[in-house]
């Protein structure tokens, strides 16, 4: 079947607030060393990896590297002490950071808050705007890197849940982070992508039929896999990221190609009752995670971003099928086929299943880079307790004065005093999946048949 326009779930207030955008990021170019800074959200999910998975697949002839510089628990004020080490080190040509959700203070958020509670939230937010300031002035100062300002992903506080930790007022507060965010961009001449607007907006429209949705989980700070896809969709339309994957019109009455937009048709012939031609695209098709699958029906993600779209015009009325390399993917009605076919999500399209090896080679090396933030996330823990990193016997030492304390960081030393000496076969399988994907990625052609649909 064709697949349907996904419909468009965006409210008034959403789609204000995307025209409201400020100007448009640029899009990154080969050669481009693109550093992610930020806290758990970027340290654990998804998000930058969705954005390089885009970059692979629709710009194979670039060689774009990202590089995860997030840490869980991360502040701005904590973030500046690990700068050399995790991002100006690493030669950067742009800085995407997005920081705040620790450093609005949510436990200060309650729904009756005291006056000391009140001036405890002013202070952190004073503290941000000034952390985030001498962060951004050091960047500038240390690097030639152009930056890219995220605002704060949403704090879900109005998700109806039996967990009792909503903390009201502390989204309005990253909200706050979100308009400082702004202010210090037009200071550093940075671009600002907006996440914090439209993933309230979707999240609160979304709410009004279902209390117990959540864009962002039952912790109400970590973004699952359909909040990264939507925070990867925002990144790539800022950026002003092309829908096109390929176009292709093929008059069947004239038997030729009459648009051939990213991609090369060829070896065009008739035989019997329909025709085969050649295709080489230059691009795939945005591969899209299966658990962030339930966001496409809330924003319009293929028509913005995923466009592979077949056009066959002057057939004879009835169905037709299209094969590709001698298999089936789709059956379409003549007027179907003249209206125009997306196959981007067609799973059963040579150019998908490439796409998905790509995706999961990715998804590989992010989840391998993982174990490096691990790592660096131990040394940020570390250093905040004057303990030298570097110094094994120090680290032990500490590790022992803890008695068996547990915690997040705590339960990490264990393995950073054993992998941190062999880190360099992580390092190497983080580079080797990288090179494999950009490997991978290079289109290939593929043979179109067209012919009449056979009934059975």
């Amino acid at each position: 079947m064709k697949r349907p326009h996904l419909p468009h779930l965006l409210t008034p207030l959403l789609i204000a607030l995307l025209l409201a955008a400020p100007a448009r990021a640029e899009l990154f170019n080969d050669g481009e060393t693109v550093v992610f800074l930020g806290d758990s959200i970027t340290h654990g999910r998804q998000y930058h990896s969705m954005v390089y998975a885009y970059y692979l697949t629709r710009f194979p002839a670039r060689e774009i590297h990202f590089v995860n510089a997030g840490v869980a628990g991360d502040s701005a004020g904590g973030a500046y002490g690990r700068l050399e080490e995790d991002v100006i080190s690493k030669s950067p040509t742009t800085i995407v950071v997005m920081l705040g959700m620790n450093d609005v203070g949510r436990g200060n958020y309650v729904a009756n808050p005291t006056e000391k509670q009140l001036e405890y939230q002013a202070g952190a937010l004073d503290r941000y705007q000034k952390n985030m300031d001498k962060l951004l002035a050091r960047l500038s100062k240390d690097t030639s890197a152009r930056f890219i300002l995220l605002t704060p992903s949403p704090f879900d506080q109005t998700a109806v849940n039996d967990r009792d930790n909503n903390q009201p007022g502390c989204n309005d507060g990253l909200g706050q982070c979100a308009a400082m965010v702004r202010n210090l961009a037009a200071k550093y001449n940075a671009q600002v992508i907006d996440l914090h607007g439209p993933m309230t907006a979707l999240n609160l429209k979304l709410q009004k039929d279902d209390p117990a949705y959540t864009l962002i989980g039952s912790d109400r700070v970590h973004p699952g896999a359909p909040g990264n896809l939507m925070m990867a969709w925002l990144f790539l339309k800022a950026q002003g990221a092309p829908a096109m994957v390929s176009n292709i019109t093929f008059d069947a009455d004239a038997g030729k190609v009459t648009d051939a937009d990213n991609a090369a048709v060829t070896d065009v012939k008739k035989h019997d009752a329909g025709w085969t031609f050649t295709v080489l695209e230059k691009a795939l098709p945005y591969p899209v995670d299966g658990n962030a699958r339930p966001m496409l029906e809330n924003i319009p993600l293929e028509k913005t971003l995923n466009q592979q779209i077949i056009t066959i015009k002057g057939l004879a009325d009835g169905s037709h099928e299209l094969l590709i390399d001698d298999e089936p993917v789709a059956v379409h009605t003549a007027a179907e086929w003249a209206a125009g076919v997306n196959l981007a999500f067609n799973e059963k399209t040579p150019q998908y299943k490439q796409a998905q090896e790509v995706a999961k080679l990715n998804e590989s090396r992010r989840h391998t880079e993982v174990k490096l933030r691990d790592y660096a996330a131990v040394r940020w823990f570390l250093r905040h307790r004057r303990v030298d990193p570097d110094d094994m016997a120090a680290v032990k030492a500490y590790h022992v004065s803890l008695g068996g304390k547990t915690g997040y960081f705590e339960n990490k030393v264990p393995t950073y005093l054993t992998e941190w000496p062999q880190r360099q076969p992580v390092i190497e399988k983080v580079s080797a999946l990288e090179h494999e994907a950009m490997q991978r990625r290079t289109p290939r052609s593929h043979v179109y048949t067209l012919r009449p649909a056979t009934t059975k």
